[in-house]
C-alpha cells in the first residue's frame, strides 16, 4: 500500500498497520466520528494536536477494548472506585437514546509496566481512558496490542478541525480533511463503519472522586 494516497478500509488489521506506521486514522465511535493515532508515537500525536489546534497541556483521551488491558491502571483505585468505573462500561441496554460513553481520569503511577507518555497525560497526573463499546474499534484496539502498547490504546478525539462540529459519517470526516490539506491526504486514513447512534454526549469523570468533569 502506498502512503501517497489516503487509506480507506473496512479492515481493522490494515487500519492498525497504518497506525503503527505513524499515520492518523478517522473512525466511528459510539456517537460521533473520532480521529486518533498510536499514543506512544510522539510525532503522530503532535501532528494530531496540530490538526486539532489543541494544546498539549490538555492531554488526550485513549480508548481500549477491555478492562483487562488496563488492570495496572485500575489498581490505583479503591474497590468502590474501581467498581464505579467498571459498571459505567457495562452497556447491556439496547436503547441508544439512554446509552452514554464514559471516559475516566485514571491515576498514573511509577508501577505501570509501560509509562504513559507526557504528551498523552498533558499537565495531569492521570490518563483519560475509555473502554469503547464500538465492536469495530474494539477489534482495532486488540490489533494495537504490543510490547510497547500492552494496553491496546488508540488516541480518540472528535473528528473535526477546531471550532467545527464532530463528523457523524465517513463522508463528513473526509469532507473535513480529504482534499483540503494536501499533506493530510497522506497522513489521515479512514476506517469504514457507522457510529452506534448514541444520543447522549460522551462523559468524562474523575475516577478518584466520581466527579463528572464534562
Amino acid at each position: 500500500m502506498s502512503l501517497s494516497a489516503p487509506l480507506i478500509t473496512d479492515s481493522t488489521i490494515e487500519a492498525a498497520t497504518w497506525l503503527k506506521k505513524g499515520q492518523l486514522l478517522a473512525y466511528p465511535t459510539e456517537s460521533v466520528w473520532g480521529i486518533g493515532c498510536d499514543p506512544f508515537n510522539k510525532q503522530a500525536v503532535m501532528q494530531l494536536l496540530d490538526i486539532k489546534q489543541r494544546p498539549i497541556e490538555k492531554g488526550m483521551i485513549v480508548v481500549t477494548d477491555s478492562p483487562s488491558r488496563i488492570t495496572a491502571l485500575l489498581e490505583g483505585l479503591s474497590v468502590t472506585q474501581r467498581q464505579r468505573v467498571l459498571d459505567s462500561w457495562q452497556t447491556d441496554s439496547k436503547d441508544t437514546t439512554a446509552k452514554q460513553a464514559h471516559t475516566w481520569l485514571l491515576p498514573v503511577s511509577q508501577k505501570l509496566p509501560i509509562a504513559i507518555p507526557a504528551w498523552i497525560t498533558g499537565a495531569h497526573n492521570s490518563v483519560a481512558v475509555r473502554v469503547i463499546d464500538h465492536p469495530l474499534v474494539k477489534q482495532l484496539c486488540a490489533q494495537m496490542v504490543s510490547a510497547s502498547n500492552p494496553y491496546g490504546f488508540v488516541v480518540s478525539t472528535s473528528c473535526n478541525p477546531s471550532g467545527q462540529s464532530p463528523a457523524l459519517s465517513l463522508s463528513e470526516a473526509q469532507g473535513y480533511f480529504l482534499g483540503h490539506h494536501a499533506n493530510l491526504n497522506e497522513c489521515v486514513g479512514y476506517l469504514k463503519g457507522e457510529t452506534l447512534g448514541y444520543h447522549l454526549p460522551s462523559q468524562i469523570g474523575d475516577a478518584l472522586t466520581g466527579k463528572i468533569i464534562r
